[in-house]
């Protein structure tokens, strides 16, 4: 499925009270609808709005452009009476923040319910550009570009996500169930989040408000048989008049997953995989979450809570040497044992808007967020001397962070913002890996838009941003299995100070009376401050099977990109080709090093180093519909990168691909079914532009299929779905994940179904 961009929201007459039968219609491809009983819409297109047009009998007809740079959530359109002018567009919801130059690609729910993927990143992952480190099924990270951990920024309810996104063995603990819509930004996103934003932008927006005196809600269940995957969900919303409400359940229960394998090679010992099955890889995941607020004509008020907990295990082969005997059957597939991680994830957010015109709105988001986690495992292996044996807490993070920002937007001519932060991260466990340690954040920026010329738009930007990272001396010694000391694990002590700017300078023309064409083009200096993992790390992480080792004295990168974007669609065709060029000054990368741990069975040495790089690419979108029913989708897309230095790759660069996609959908006569299948295919090329000492991967190709059937009488829309994936169960290894460097491939044949029962009342 690829991306959909949605136009909701109401049209109501200057007493606020709705039109109900109001014609809204967008352009090109032009696909109108009636607005319902309570002057609500819904439009969703498979290529942007260029322009949208709004009438009523006996009221002006509005004509507007949407914003190529920013999609709201939400219009809420006024019209007036014909003998006076009409009153501009209002936009009382959800508002993209202007924070980068490029579009904004918005996928909603369909996309992760289409794909029922193992986490969040891997159902994103479907979009050219992006892709997923994974770590078995239940663990993804996204990947824009080539960039990822903290080069790539999540926000859910306006705040940003913080975790401990720097591993790549960390997932982003958000629910997959809940977001109704998540906006994609793929380019340099440092002027509206400061330091981690060159890589990109993935923005969950809140739950949808019902409308006024009306309840929605939808009810899913989920399951998967490579994994016997079990899930369930709940979602609902209510609203009254001006207070609303909405909240979110789900749950997750999956085994240990099949592989298209029967042993593997892990520090050049031979192992088996008992009945094709990755032991240890089976989970839990729950999450809920709950917002409330007010809204009038001119005010917003919305408070949101979540929690998300993941126990998942993690396969025996990052620990140690496996023995036979450790990988047989239990018989017991459900079984989560030692070495695992648990993971909770807590966070509140209160967001105040006040409106005070239609162009002009004053936005504040508070937040506080508590991420704690756990890794458990084995002190025998480790040496460590005097550990109670029953101990198993090998490591602990605890990470608190504090945030608050504020912006002011005048429509599309200025914006002003700030933004503050603070983290606390403290430890435990008897294992070592980086010290507690202190982040300041703090940042301002300003952004500007012209109008040069009917054809030509121009945004210009900037922001300033100082920054702190402290952490004290911190470590443990290496001991051997007698108890002798014969290395040890130090993190020096750290208190730097960093100061830095970004600036954006971009245009989009759209040449006059072509609605079908359009081109973009951005420059933008970004920035990014070390994070403490990255000059104080030292010891080993199991989750991504490596010691890690940081480098003190580290220096911002800075980054300056160029991203072009020429959009074409007309009646059957659209055309999307985006290329970028990235220059980063001290790059920071974790490089394999041509040495070994200290620790016993570590295996292979992995080190920060900074260094002058190069990536440049292109993604490349084509879709043609043959006819009403039948449609064919191509998306290629491929990223190079260059250490001017090494003059080699950097490590864990996504290889190049191809996905192919033909979707058929059918409308019965009588409208009480409506059918659609799908096949694709995706052909990954070998992955040989690698690091020194990093191992290559080579070429492989999947097929999936799916089928749809919906309901409209059953419900507000009842909602079957089928899908197999890896239809050809084939052996195929993954360059991104984890799993990679153990000869691990991926997850054989997988069929899921979906059952999706929405429903909506009025009250």
């Amino acid at each position: 499925m690829q991306a959909q961009f949605y136009y909701r929201g109401v049209v109501v007459d200057e007493t606020r009270m709705a039109l109900p039968g109001a014609m809204v219609c967008t352009y090109p491809d032009t696909i109108c609808v009636v607005s319902g009983n309570e002057g609500t819409f819904e439009i969703r297109r498979r290529t942007p709005a260029v322009r949208i047009e709004v009438s009523y009998l006996g009221y002006e007809t509005r004509v507007f452009e949407p914003d190529v740079f920013e999609t709201p959530d939400h219009y809420h359109i006024v019209l007036r009476p014909s003998a006076e002018y009409l009153e501009e567009v209002l936009i009382t919801e959800e508002r993209v923040s202007r924070d980068v130059f490029q579009p904004v690609t918005v996928v909603g729910s369909e996309l992760f319910e289409a794909e029922s993927a193992g986490n969040f990143s891997a159902a994103l992952s479907r979009l050219p550009g992006l892709s997923n480190i994974s770590m078995g099924v239940g663990i993804g990270k996204p990947v824009i570009r080539g960039l990822y951990s903290n080069r790539v920024v999540v926000t859910d309810h306006g705040l940003k996500q913080e975790s401990h996104q720097w591993g790549t063995d960390h997932g982003l603990e958000l629910d997959q169930f809940r977001p109704g819509a998540v906006e994609v930004v793929k380019g340099p996103a440092s002027l509206q989040y400061g330091s981690d934003g060159l890589g990109g932008v993935l923005r969950v927006r809140p739950d949808p408000i019902a409308d006024r005196n009306s309840l929605y809600g939808s009810f899913k269940l989920l399951g998967k048989s490579n994994n016997k995957h079990l899930g369930s969900a709940v979602n609902f919303g209510i609203s009254g008049t001006s207070f609303f409400a909405s909240a979110n359940y789900s749950r997750q229960v999956y085994s240990d997953y099949r592989v298209p394998a029967e042993g593997f090679v892990y520090n050049t010992f031979e192992l088996p995989l008992f009945n094709n099955r990755l032991k240890n890889t089976a989970g839990r995941e729950e999450a809920w979450s709950a917002t409330a607020g007010y809204r009038s004509e001119k005010n917003l008020i919305r408070f949101s809570f979540s929690e998300y907990n993941l126990e998942g295990g993690i396969f025996s082969g990052a620990f140690g040497i496996p023995l036979s005997y450790t990988l047989q059957d239990d018989g017991d597939d459900r079984n989560i044992d030692f070495p695992k991680q648990e993971v909770v994830h807590r966070k509140v957010v209160g967001e105040y808007r006040h409106f005070f015109s239609p162009e002009k709105m004053l936005e504040i988001i508070a937040g506080y967020q508590f991420n704690r986690r756990k890794e458990f495992s084995f002190p025998e292996f480790h040496a460590i001397p005097g550990r109670n044996p029953n101990e198993r807490l090998a490591l602990a993070l605890d990470l608190q962070t504090l945030s608050l920002s504020g912006v002011f937007r005048n429509a599309d001519h200025y914006s002003l913002g700030f933004q503050g932060q603070y983290q606390n991260n403290q430890i435990d466990g008897f294992d070592y890996f980086l010290p507690p340690f202190e982040v300041y954040r703090l940042g301002v920026f300003g952004l500007r838009e012209l109008q040069l010329s009917k054809d030509w738009r121009l945004k210009a930007g900037m922001r300033l941003d100082y920054g702190h990272n402290d952490h004290p001396e911190a470590g443990r010694y290496v001991w051997t299995p007698g108890g002798q000391i014969i290395d040890s694990l130090v993190s020096s002590a750290e208190s730097t100070h960093f100061f830095n700017f970004s600036a954006s300078l971009a245009s989009l023309f759209r040449p006059s009376g072509r609605d079908d064409l359009d081109f973009s083009i951005s420059l933008g200096k970004t920035f990014r401050i070390p994070y403490p993992v990255e000059t104080s790390a030292n010891g080993v992480h199991h989750g991504t099977f490596r010691h890690e080792q940081g480098q003190a004295g580290l220096k911002s990168e800075h980054g300056y990109q160029l991203d072009l974007a020429l959009r074409y669609y007309r009646n059957r065709l659209f055309a999307n080709l985006t290329p970028f060029f990235n220059y980063f000054h001290n790059y920071i990368y974790l490089r394999p090093a041509a040495a070994f741990s200290p620790l016993p069975d570590a295996g292979q040495l992995y080190r920060f180093e900074q260094h002058n790089a190069i990536f440049y690419g292109f993604e490349l979108e084509i879709e043609y519909a043959f006819n009403a029913n039948l449609k064919l989708y191509n998306a290629i897309e491929a990223v190079w990168n260059y250490n001017t230095v090494t003059q080699l790759s950097l490590p864990f660069t996504p290889p190049v691909s191809i996905f192919s996609s033909l979707t058929w959908g059918k409308i019965d006569p009588s409208d009480w079914l409506r059918l659609s299948f799908d096949v694709s295919h995706r052909f990954v090329f070998a992955q040989n532009n690698v690091d020194r000492n990093e191992l290559t991967t080579p070429s492989y190709q999947i097929v999936g299929m799916g089928m749809e059937m919906k309901f409209p009488t059953v419900m507000a829309g009842t909602r079957l779905l089928f899908r197999a994936h890896n239809l050809l169960d084939e052996f195929y290894l993954d360059h991104l994940s984890r799993y990679r460097q153990l000869g691990i491939p991926e997850q054989g044949r997988n069929f899921t179904i979906q059952l999706i029962v929405p429903f909506r009342s009025r009250l």
